[in-house]
């Protein structure tokens, strides 16, 4: 009789631990499938993260080239001080969870992230900030390979006007026809903010650099806007 006792509360004890380890796995793999169920993916988000696409991008897609051997390092040493040792430019924000990361150590910044493809790739983006605007490249991740396309156009084609990024009826008129000059020469950098959450991309304009860092026309901050690229069926809308 005690035998039977002594089994059940064994067999007790063994169904609790195996439930208790299923949780914490399904917790762990939900987490990771967050960006996947916003682009309406299906397929296993464990198979690749963020960490492994760093790894795999080209030398030259850092302000300065990191080398493989650096980054596998960095990712070891995210947000301790001896990582300026690795690099002078080492991770900020490293998000699996939302497949988002970011260096530190420069002025304008660096970033990448990635959105699911109905097909299984994922499209890969990375933006350097630069003086002049955001450099943007975009790869394409499938079976463990990263290919690199320079034909496609992060936020799709589009025709910016003055407007969507500034309220001109803030500005006086003197402001409002310079700045209209300007805009129409092109005189002005374009920058992005890649998503660390959510799929939509934020577009804006230096406005210092728009009117000539001319303090005497100077954009007040609130008339400055941002242009939203929203993520829809794998296509860039505003």
């Amino acid at each position: 009789m005690k035998s039977k006792i002594y089994l059940i509360a064994f067999l007790a004890i063994l169904f609790s631990c195996t439930g208790e380890n299923q949780k914490g796995a399904t917790v762990e793999i939900s987490g990771t499938m967050k960006q996947n169920e916003i682009a309406g993916e299906t397929t296993d988000a464990t198979v690749v993260n963020i960490k492994d696409i760093f790894l795999l991008l080209p030398d030259d897609a850092f302000p300065e080239a990191i080398s493989l051997t650096n980054r596998e390092l960095l990712l070891n040493n995210i947000g301790e001080d001896k990582a300026y040792d690795i690099s002078s430019t080492p991770i900020d924000v490293c998000d699996v969870k939302n497949g988002y990361l970011s260096l530190t150590g420069m002025q304008f910044g660096w970033e990448m992230c990635y959105w699911n493809l109905k097909d299984g790739r994922k499209l890969v983006a990375i933006n350097n900030g630069t003086e002049s605007g955001s450099e943007i490249r975009t790869f394409f991740y499938q079976n463990g390979k990263l290919a690199e396309d320079p034909n496609y156009r992060l936020g799709g084609n589009q025709n910016y006007k003055l407007t969507d990024f500034i309220n001109v009826s803030q500005l006086s008129a003197d402001t409002r026809k310079f700045a209209e000059k300007q805009f129409a020469k092109g005189d002005y950098a374009i920058y992005y903010k890649l998503p660390q959450t959510g799929t939509s991309i934020k577009v804006s304009i230096d406005a210092y650099q728009l009117m000539d860092y001319d303090e005497a026309r100077e954009i007040p901050y609130e008339a400055i806007k941002e242009v939203t690229l929203k993520w829809n069926n794998e296509k860039w809308e505003r």
